[in-house]
């Protein structure tokens, strides 16, 4: 009797706190019913249910629950599932506890599957010249999902689409890293590739097997082919290749490289060296690594200046100034110049005059001691190497003007002006005995003054450069005045 009491009382307070208590299973929130491309550790989330001491979970990979693979009481309202296998689906529920060992019937049971594959990303498929280091990625998420759940990948490139030759490459990285850079692939090979993710309870399904070719040879880039005028030392540049070791040019004056000057470097830019005035080079380039070379690029040439190319004075000029500057162009790799002027054109050779040259500087030869007035000069140059003389320049000519008003006192000081033709700047060489001042004009024809400037001189030789940036070409005239001395010129301004 006592034991029937306590009995009755027992299930009297449970009854009792069930009325009290609403008991309901919880409602599902994610991911939705038949869900796919989970992740193999899904967040599985149902909202919260009112008086619930704890949840319990359980996940099947049947809809009856029959094998239950987890079975798990929580406080919290979400549980992360791990491990979980690639390409299958599972089937989850849960039912709400509470106090009193009460429990709600199970939740409306939902389904995922957890994903198969994921997608490649670079290089695109069927890709052609890529590097021999090119970094193979794919992508960090399924549909809208980040991957992850998963501890590594692994990637395979081979040369045929079965993944079976002896030249199979297979590599595994963390399940955080999206990329792998390569190195020393064959040059002009076609290559496959596929990747799958993993856990150490199961793999994934291969991705989708890509395909992409490495470069079979480097694109020449300058000097252009088929070039003239180009300098002994020229630069030769090619494309630049990452994941090589070393590039092998050849430059020779033969087609068929029989003779060629050979040269390994690591730059993608490399100066022509022993080159001869004149004469068309042939060159290619090839670049190679640890295990293989490129094919030869294609044959490229060009051709050595023959000759410098004068510039002033212009050619049948007049009006020169008896202390004239000659220029011409720069002819870079050469050690010297030889000049030659004279009023005699068939006497040149007997007059002769040497520069130095220096890539850097341009080119000109300032002639010191007046000319005769009025007259008639012609001159050439050359340029010279160690190795070689160029011809002659074309023979040009220019006619000089006397000097007007020069006073006594500038004609003892050396007046030297130059250039004329002037461009950009005007140059004025004075020898001086003592600090003073030089007024500076430049009148135009109608006599408006263009250009006035005060020229400061210390004792000694003194050089100053008057900007000429904004007067139009024409005719000048310029006037010097050191206290009660007066020096005039014309002056022609030719940009």
């Amino acid at each position: 009797m006592k034991k029937y009491s306590i009995t009755t009382m027992f299930l009297l307070v449970a009854f009792s706190m069930m009325a009290q208590i609403k008991v309901v299973p919880p409602v599902l929130v994610a991911p939705n019913d038949a869900a796919v491309n989970q992740m193999p550790d899904v967040l599985l989330n149902w909202d919260a249910v009112i008086d619930a001491m704890a949840y319990e979970l359980q996940l099947s990979e049947d809809e009856g629950f029959t094998s239950v693979i987890m079975d798990t009481i929580t406080s919290l309202t979400a549980v992360n599932s791990s491990l979980l296998h690639f390409s299958t689906e599972y089937f989850w529920r849960v039912r709400t506890k509470y106090e009193g060992n009460i429990n709600s019937d199970w939740s409306e049971p939902r389904s995922f599957t957890i994903f198969t594959k994921f997608d490649l990303f670079k290089p695109n498929n069927n890709a052609n010249e890529q590097m021999p280091d090119v970094t193979l990625q794919w992508r960090d998420r399924v549909g809208q999902l980040e991957i992850s759940g998963v501890e590594f990948f692994e990637i395979q490139i081979d040369t045929v689409e079965t993944f079976d030759s002896e030249f199979i490459i297979n590599i595994t990285v963390n399940g955080d890293v999206f990329e792998k850079p390569l190195a020393n692939l064959y040059f002009g090979t076609t290559y496959y590739w596929r990747a799958r993710a993993g856990h150490s309870d199961d793999v994934s399904g291969w991705s989708d097997v890509r395909t992409f070719s490495t470069l079979s040879q480097i694109e020449l880039k300058k000097p252009n082919n088929n070039s003239v005028d180009n300098d002994l030392n020229v630069n030769l540049r090619w494309d630049d290749i990452s994941g090589l070791t070393k590039y092998e040019y050849q430059v020779d004056d033969n087609p068929e490289f029989s003779s060629p000057d050979v040269e390994l470097t690591e730059n993608i830019i490399e100066p022509a060296k022993n080159l001869l005035y004149g004469t068309q080079y042939f060159w290619r380039l090839r670049g190679r690594h640890e295990l293989d070379t490129t094919q030869w690029s294609e044959v490229w040439n060009f051709t050595t200046y023959v000759a410098p190319v004068l510039t002033a004075p212009a050619n049948g000029d007049t009006g020169i100034i008896l202390r004239p500057q000659l220029r011409w162009k720069q002819i870079m790799g050469s050690s010297k110049y030889e000049i030659n002027y004279s009023k005699d054109q068939t006497t040149l050779g007997e007059h002769v005059y040497y520069k130095d040259a220096f890539d850097n500087e341009l080119p000109l030869l300032n002639i010191n001691t007046d000319l005769e007035p009025e007259t008639v000069y012609y001159w050439r140059v050359r340029a010279m190497s160690a190795l070689d003389t160029s011809d002659y320049s074309e023979v040009w000519s220019f006619t000089t003007i006397p000097p007007v008003g020069m006073d006594e006192y500038f004609t003892e000081a050396g007046l030297v002006i130059y250039p004329n033709p002037a461009q950009e700047i005007i140059s004025v060489q004075l020898n001086s005995e003592n600090q003073s001042d030089l007024i500076f004009t430049l009148y135009d024809l109608l006599g408006q003054a263009v250009v006035s400037e005060k020229l400061t001189f210390v004792p000694g030789q003194n050089h100053s450069d008057v900007l000429l940036n904004d007067i139009a070409n024409g005719i000048y005239l310029l006037k010097l005045v050191k206290d009660n001395n007066v020096y005039t010129s014309k002056l022609v301004i030719r940009k």
